[in-house]
């Protein structure tokens, strides 16, 4: 259909896929106006596994699609003569079938899926290409009858043979199950390593998918579990009625599958010698796969043991330079002055340089200036001040540590036309300072080159960097996005002003929850990754990102990376420990906690995470033990308190818990610290205060879906039904949310199921409650969930299972005591051994 490039979009400063449609048939006047409808249909969706239209281009010479330029090959490419495993090709089919749920949902089906039109990226993310030809069912339905010129003519076939399903090649209606088959077709010729139908041409290629008994995949590709073969043959069912009746349905179909394959090899399968032998040994995969980990594991055992936990390791913090003079004016050249002394100390392998996150809100936190050091557990903060008369600028350095000592680095001079020869000078005495205390050894140099080479982009970068701080100011976050476009239309390998651009997409989404950000953020993110995959800051942004959006693999993948750069990052094991928790992999997550602990004691936010997980695994006292000690760090720490009272609670020691909960309240209580209250307030029956306790959180919280859940249930108490209903139905909203970002999140899975029940839906709660089970099976929040639906539709013996099962899994008992949902178990031994106690 036409001819595509790879250009660069000057305006935006990145790399797209220009198409340029040159099909004689679109001459005609019809024709040209259904592709310039679809073309634009298609620039409608918004999904990480689509590739991106970003314009549509009517033009004298012709019509012209801006795409999204997609790295890595086609599905078609990469395969070839190999197949990905049987785990990677579920992995990838349900992929393409969210992606395609997402267009069936904008009322566009594709209608050509095939292995040409998907490109897997380097990150392992599968794209659909080109929706040329997908129609927008939606606007064909809609069309008038005098326009019904623009739908797709009757009885005209449109795809590629092979891939077509029955209705599609005899010209009947088309919609999202005709891409549900082609998704089938495709998972088979990956598995089996052809089509399950072919011919010479269109003709005989359609003959057999109209007539030829349909292959059963686990007869050609005997390596295919029957569970898998049978998915993929309801896929390609002739009939429409007969297939999933959704790519969603299919897209769950495919995750249980995947999650019942277990660990499954993940290796590629050699078509010739898969012909050959006509089977492959599943004993000899195992032992293979077993040797890889066991193999793995020895390689990581060794970077641990060449890299051991030290009890005391060079870490520093930067300060954010100070404006003396107070002229805003200046205020991007502090910023880019803190980020290059920062970029640049960061450099050294043997010193850890603390996010800047971190640094500024132990500053905040802080109540004198030598205390900074000790609340970041750093050995040394570097502060830095800077004054401006006309062109010249004058810095002064000094240098903290954490016993309270304040020794000056010294003063150096500049101009503003030569800041990044200051910026060198600046960094070069720190270095030698920190030399002179041991910190670092004698002799390091610094060569590290400016992140660009235009001082105008980095004087746009800077900018932005100061209403990147502000995040909470309306209008800093689209004046940074504006100002760091403008650094990348300046300098097209600006890779850290991609970065922070991807972290204002991102907090775009933290702010509106519009999940467009989201596919922002990965964009720009990607970019970054690509210009500069060194940069440990660009990987922990990546990993934040794909934490958020659910893809928990994708966030490890880049934390290991940030590891092998800077092997004592404990921001890094943190962040492992909380992936961990969110997988129910309690073990792994203390581990990890343990681990950020080790390498940064005297860090309160690392004995946070160890209490958080171990809150999490039900190892409740081992949790207050954790948070007293975050206590000790921080003695005025309002989450502190918060988090210690809550795990007191769960204990059944409620004056205790209260007691912590007022103290966070008196130094300024997180929207958590209300909540915990209220709950406090509900076990105990005083509805009224645990209303106002609820209103209070939502007031600083009003997008955190539980608060509106608990704030029905205690108005239920007092007799306040429709105002229940209506809170039941905005947590309803908030938590559809965050599912709209990440749809697999386990336990935003289970309340979405627990706000349907109380709203009296049980049947869409016991649906959505089974994929929560799936996708969090040994999660004892969502098996806690699990028995309070059940409860609520009746079935007293399932309740009673999960409860079980919940205690078994870490649920604390004091909470499964006091659900009023559950009080209806009499006769359910594991409910009365709790609730006799």
């Amino acid at each position: 259909m036409g001819e595509v490039y790879r250009a660069r979009d000057t305006r935006l400063g990145r790399e797209v896929a220009l198409k340029r449609l040159v099909d004689r048939a679109l001459d005609d006047e019809v024709a040209h106006r259904r592709i310039l409808r679809e073309a634009r249909a298609a620039a409608a969706l918004s999904h990480p596994g689509i590739a991106a239209v970003f314009d549509v281009l009517d033009t004298p010479d012709g019509l012209f699609i801006v795409m999204e330029y997609v790295p890595g090959d086609t599905l078609r490419t990469q395969v070839g003569q190999r197949a990905p495993s049987v785990a990677a090709a579920l992995e990838i089919g349900a992929q393409l079938a969210r992606a395609l749920a997402h267009a069936h949902e904008k009322g566009v089906v594709h209608r050509d899926l095939k292995p040409a039109n998907v490109h897997i990226t380097p990150t392992g993310q599968a794209k659909i290409l080109d929706f040329g030809i997908a129609k927008s069912i939606l606007e064909a339905q809609e069309a008038h009858p005098e326009k019904d010129d623009l739908a797709t003519a009757a009885g005209m076939v449109v795809g590629s043979p092979g891939y077509m399903a029955p209705e599609q090649i005899t010209g009947r209606p088309t919609d999202g199950r005709t891409d549900v088959y082609a998704l089938g077709v495709l998972l088979f010729e990956l598995l089996a390593g052809r089509r399950p139908f072919a011919g010479q041409d269109l003709f005989t290629t359609a003959a057999a998918a109209l007539n030829d008994p349909t292959p059963r995949l686990s007869d050609v590709a005997p390596q295919v579990p029957r569970s898998v073969s049978d998915l993929v043959e309801h896929a390609m069912a002739r009939a429409p009625e007969d297939r999933f009746q959704s790519a969603t349905a299919f897209a769950t179909a495919l995750e249980q599958a995947s999650h019942a394959l277990g660990d499954a090899e993940t290796h590629l399968v050699d078509y010739a010698g898969l012909r050959r032998s006509g089977r492959i040994r599943k004993r000899t995969i195992a032992t293979t796969t077993l040797l890889l980990i066991a193999v793995g594991v020895l390689v990581v055992w060794t970077k641990v043991k060449s890299h051991p936990v030290e009890p005391r390791l060079p870490v520093v913090g930067v300060t954010p330079f100070q404006n003396v003079t107070g002229d805003k004016n200046n205020d991007p050249l502090v910023a880019g002055l803190t980020d290059a002394v920062m970029k640049r100390l960061g450099s050294v392998r043997s010193l850890r340089v603390l996010p800047l996150d971190e640094v500024r809100e132990a500053v905040t936190a802080s109540k004198r200036r030598e205390a900074v050091a000790r609340t970041l557990g750093a050995s040394f903060v570097i502060e830095g001040s800077l004054r401006r008369a006309g062109n010249a600028i004058d810095v002064d350095v000094s240098l903290t540590s954490d016993d309270g000592l304040w020794r000056p680095v010294g003063r150096y001079s500049g101009d503003v036309g030569r800041l990044f020869e200051l910026h060198k000078t600046v960094t070069d005495a720190v270095a030698l300072a920190l030399q002179r205390q041991g910190v670092i050894a004698a002799n390091t140099t610094l060569e590290v080159p400016p992140p660009t080479t235009n001082p105008d982009a980095f004087a746009d970068y800077a900018q932005a960097r100061v209403f990147l701080e502000r995040p909470d100011v309306t209008g800093s976050l689209d004046h940074a996005i504006e100002v760091l476009e403008r650094a990348i239309k300046r300098d097209g390998n600006f890779a850290l002003a991609y970065a922070a651009l991807g972290e204002a997409f991102w907090e775009k989404w933290r702010v509106t929850n519009d999940a467009k950000w989201t596919t922002k953020a990965q964009a720009a993110n990607l970019e970054a990754l690509r210009i500069d995959s060194a940069q440990p800051e660009v990987r922990m942004a990546l990993a934040v990102m794909y934490e958020g959006r659910g893809e928990a693999a994708k966030a490890v993948a880049e934390l290991r990376q940030v590891l092998l750069m800077e092997p004592r990052n404990d921001g890094a094991h943190r962040m492992l420990s909380r992936i961990a928790v969110g997988e129910s992999r309690w073990d792994e997550a203390i581990a990890e906690a343990r681990t950020a602990v080790a390498l940064r004691p005297t860090y309160w936010r690392n004995h946070s995470q160890l209490g958080d997980a171990l809150f999490r695994a039900g190892q409740f006292e081992a949790a207050v033990t954790a948070f007293r000690r975050l206590l000790e760090l921080q003695p005025d720490s309002a989450r502190g308190y918060q988090r210690l009272g809550n795990s007191l609670q769960a204990l059944g020691r409620h004056d205790e818990a209260l007691q912590n909960y007022e103290k966070a309240a008196q130094i300024g209580a997180t929207w958590a610290t209300y909540s915990n209250m209220g709950t406090l307030y509900y076990w105990r029956g005083d509805n009224t205060r645990a209303v106002t306790a609820y209103e209070s959180a939502i007031a600083l919280a009003p997008n955190e879906p539980e608060l509106y859940a608990n704030l029905g249930d205690a108005l239920l108490k007092l007799g306040h039904r429709d105002r229940a209903m209506q809170n039941y139905r905005r947590a309803i909203d908030e938590v559809s949310k965050r599912l709209a970002v990440a749809a697999n999140d386990a336990v935003n899975v289970a309340l979405l199921a627990l706000y349907c029940a109380k709203l009296g839906d049980h049947g869409r709660a016991l649906e959505l409650i089974e994929r929560a089970t799936r996708l969090g099976p040994k999660d004892g929040d969502v098996l806690f969930v699990r028995a309070i639906v059940h409860a609520l539709a009746g079935d007293r013996k399932a309740a009673c299972d999960d409860t079980a099962n919940a205690l078994a899994n870490g649920k604390g008992a004091e909470e499964i005591k006091r659900a009023d949902e559950l009080k209806t178990l009499k006769g359910c031994g594991a409910y009365e051994g709790i609730a006799s106690k």
